[in-house]
This record gives C-alpha cells, sequence and structure tokens, in this order.
C-alpha cells in the first residue's frame, strides 16, 4: 500500500505541475483537461497495479520513458524523446555505419524514402516507397522511426537483414545488406546534349550551395543553353541551404518558403538574396523519393513559374522540429512545432509537389529486370568487346547509312547480346537495355542520358527555349 500511496502523491503533484492553476479550477465544460485529468489517473491505477502484481520487478526507468516514448508516438513519427541528449548529438556528427538509405513514416508504416545510388541498400536492390516490414526478423508494426534507425545503423562490415513490401509486388522481398561507412557527394554535375548543364543535388548539406554556384559559374563560362536541376532521391538537408540554392534560381527577396506553427516564433517567412543573377530555361526533376529541402526548392521554383517542375508528386515531408532541454536532466524532447508551406500556401508536409509535367520512369517490372543486369557477365563481355563508348557507338551506327559495314557489325553485337538476355527471360524495352549498359561503362554522362526522365528534361527544355525566343 506504501507503494501505491508514494504513486498516487506522484501523480498529484505531476498533475499539479502539468495544468496551469487556471485549467485546473476551470468549468466543467472544459472537456480536454477533464480527460486529461482522468487519463493520469488510470496511469496511475495501472502503475499501482503493475507495482503489486506483476511477477518481477520492472526497471522504473524503463517503465517512465517507455510511457514518454509511446506518448509521443501519438504526435508524429518525428516527435522523439532522447534520455542522452550530448550522447545524441554525438551520434549525428561525422560518420557512420549504415546502409545508406533514408526512411521515413507514410500513412504510419516505415518507407524507403530514398536509397543512395551506389551505397549498400541500393546495390542490394531497395527502392523508394519500398515498406519496410521487418528487420533482422522483428516486426516494424510497433517500432518507431527512430528506433528503426538504431537498428539499421552499426559497426561497418556488419550485415542486417530486411524484410520489403513492394507495390505490385505478391510476396515479400528479402535481403541482407553490409553496413559501410555512408558518404555522399552533395552535389554532381556535368554537360549533356547539346549545351545542357546537369545539376543533380544528392542532399543539402553546408557545402551545397557553394557547390551549385560553382557549377553554374563553370556552366556560364560553357555558354549553356538550359539547365536541369535533378532533386530526384533526395531526402533533404538543412533549410538554410535549400534557401540558398532556391536564390540561384529565383529573382532577389523573393520568398521561398515559410514556417506556419502554433507560436508566433515558428510563424517565419524565408526570402532569396538580394544577388541579381542570369535566368536560363530551367527543368526541375522531381520523384517520391524527393522530400523536405528538395520539396521547398521545388515548390518554390513552380509556385514562382520560374522552371517546369516534372516527374512525379514527391514524399512529403517538410516539418519543423525542435528541441527542448529538459530540467535537471541530460534527457531532451524533440518536438514538431511547425509545417512548411510552399510561397503559394501549399502544405509541403500533407500534399507533397506535384510537378507540372508528370513523366514515366522505368516500370516496377523493367527495374527487377535491370537488378538482374547489375554486374551481368553479358554486359560486361558486351563492353569489353565494343570499348566503354560502345552507347555513343551504338547511336552514331543508328544514324549511319546502310552500307557502313563498322556500324552494321556494333548493331549485329546488339542484336545478339538481346537475344541473349531474352533467352534468359530478362525483357527490357530497348531504353531500358541501354541504360542497364551506361551503369556498367565507366562514362558518367552514359548513365544521365540514358535516364528516360533526362531525355524527357531535354526535350522540354528545347521548348522553353523556343517559347523564351519568341517572347
Amino acid at each position: 500500500m506504501k507503494k501505491y500511496l508514494v504513486l498516487s502523491m506522484v501523480i498529484t503533484i505531476l498533475t499539479f505541475v502539468i495544468l496551469p492553476m487556471d485549467s485546473i479550477f476551470a468549468d466543467e465544460a472544459d472537456t480536454d483537461n477533464n480527460v486529461l485529468l482522468e487519463n493520469i489517473a488510470l496511469f496511475s491505477e495501472i502503475l499501482a497495479i503493475i507495482e503489486q502484481q506483476y511477477l518481477e520487478n520492472p526497471d522504473k526507468k524503463e517503465q517512465m520513458e517507455g510511457a514518454i516514448k509511446g506518448m509521443l508516438r501519438t504526435l508524429d513519427p518525428y516527435s522523439q524523446f532522447i534520455p542522452d541528449y550530448i550522447a545524441f548529438r554525438t551520434q549525428n556528427q561525422g560518420n557512420y555505419g549504415g546502409v545508406g538509405m533514408t526512411v521515413g513514416m507514410r500513412d504510419d508504416i516505415i518507407t524507403v524514402i530514398t536509397p543512395f545510388k551506389g551505397n549498400p541498400a541500393a546495390l542490394a536492390g531497395v527502392q523508394s516507397g519500398d515498406i519496410i516490414s521487418q528487420i533482422d526478423g522483428e516486426s516494424t508494426a510497433v517500432m518507431s522511426l527512430d528506433d528503426a534507425v538504431d537498428i539499421l545503423r552499426g559497426e561497418p562490415g556488419t550485415s542486417v537483414s530486411v524484410t520489403l513490401i513492394r507495390p505490385k509486388v505478391s510476396s515479400p522481398i528479402e535481403v541482407t545488406i553490409t553496413r559501410e561507412v555512408i558518404r555522399i557527394p552533395s552535389v554532381e554535375k556535368e554537360m549533356i546534349g547539346d549545351k545542357i548543364g546537369y545539376i543533380k543535388i544528392n542532399t543539402f548539406l553546408q557545402t551545397t550551395a557553394n557547390d551549385v554556384d560553382n557549377a553554374l559559374e563553370e556552366f556560364k563560362q560553357n555558354n549553356i543553353r538550359g539547365i536541369i536541376l535533378d532533386l530526384r532521391f533526395n531526402p533533404g538537408g538543412l533549410l538554410s541551404s535549400a534557401v540558398s540554392v532556391s536564390s540561384d534560381f529565383l529573382e532577389p527577396e523573393q520568398l521561398v518558403v515559410y514556417s506556419q506553427g502554433k507560436n508566433a516564433e515558428d510563424r517565419n517567412p524565408f526570402y532569396t538574396d538580394g544577388t541579381v543573377r542570369d535566368k536560363l530555361p530551367l527543368i526541375v526533376l522531381v520523384n517520391n523519393g524527393s522530400a523536405s529541402a528538395s520539396e521547398i526548392v521545388a515548390g518554390a521554383i513552380r509556385d514562382h513559374r520560374r522552371g517546369l517542375v516534372m516527374g512525379s508528386q514527391t514524399f512529403g515531408k517538410a516539418s519543423v522540429q525542435k528541441v527542448f532541454s529538459l530540467s535537471d536532466s541530460k534527457a531532451a524532447v524533440k518536438l514538431t512545432v511547425a509545417h512548411y508551406f510552399t510561397p503559394n500556401g501549399v502544405d509541403i508536409h500533407k500534399v507533397g509537389i506535384i510537378p507540372d509535367v508528370e513523366t514515366a520512369y522505368f516500370s516496377q517490372a523493367e527495374q527487377r529486370m535491370q537488378i538482374k543486369l547489375r554486374n551481368h557477365q553479358k554486359v560486361k563481355t558486351f563492353i569489353e568487346e565494343n570499348g566503354d563508348d560502345v552507347l555513343e557507338k551504338l547511336f552514331a551506327a543508328e544514324h549511319a547509312p546502310r552500307e557502313d559495314r563498322q556500324a552494321a557489325k556494333i548493331l549485329r553485337s546488339y542484336r545478339r547480346l538481346t537475344d541473349a538476355l531474352t533467352e534468359e527471360q530478362i525483357i527490357l524495352s530497348d531504353i531500358g537495355i541501354k541504360y542497364a549498359i551506361a551503369l556498367e561503362t565507366k562514362n558518367i554522362k552514359d548513365e544521365i542520358i540514358h535516364d528516360p526522365q533526362v531525355t524527357a528534361a531535354i526535350e522540354q527544355l528545347k521548348v522553353l527555349e523556343l517559347f523564351a525566343k519568341k517572347n
């Protein structure tokens, strides 16, 4: 009974701490406060029964932390209790052992946002939109997002097994991924096609805006005609970086994004800087792996009609989290305090960014076939026999006169490859096979220019260029 009395006293004290005095003595019609009081009493009663009747003697700290985590989980996937904030900050700095993918919550289910190209998860066949149903044989149904991330991370060289549920695939997919130290370049740039500048932003870091500035300066010196800004599979990053990158394309002092929260300090507009820059035709590529900061950039460009957004609807993750230190404790709590809105008032977190033009990537079936072609010996042999510039040769051969013997030779070689793959039940379109070849060559441009969405973007740039000349 002593334990029960002590617990009741503790809960009573907590009630007076949690509720302001005017709330405690409010009118009975104040339903929210009444519900809170009733449930605090219920919590006290259950805690007392556990103390009196439960077979073992549970750890009191674990009980309380479990109750706190459960309470926060009812809010959203991104609010979090942090028992040791110093350790938490240390863990989120520097390199880490992981699988190289970003995950988030969609419909209360742990879902892959972005598997980073060339990293363990992508190489194991994980795709954006995959649902993670189990990690190391443990169901994720009762896991928080942070718990799942903690399990996926680990010492480089160790393995983790993941069970995936993929839309339109009947059976679960089991993959074993070996963790590595994950290092991802923020920005990649190339000159492609007929003087087209291509910029791929993988994640928004402190250095990203400077890297984009350097790319644009290099493109300017080469007299480029238009820009493709690729934000596909970009899970986000720093807000300040997103605003700075937006400044490279928008007019001076234009609204990029604003946050809207309960409190005044969480309602903030963010504007471009005052620098005037050249305005070339612009295409922005997005997909369901584009989230957070990448959605902010795409939304600003779309709302201000600065360029054309192409691809598929983005993930829809744009909330603001703030960390609150707890008194007399090394613990802290991270809470969602606001959402980000595009200049035209679209709540990114709920809607995502809907592109101006929807363009198809490869179908799920084609993507499965391409996975089969990774490191495929027949593809490697084809490249070895015809040279690393085989795709350039193929393009030239397809446009060469019929009497060109060299062109006929490489076309026959290509047909033998496609026939051999068909015999192995690897059925792909011509575009799909060439993209699979591009992934195996050492020429970085091959992968870019044989991407069907990049190809569509180049065609749209030509249209924008003609429209600009007429005006």
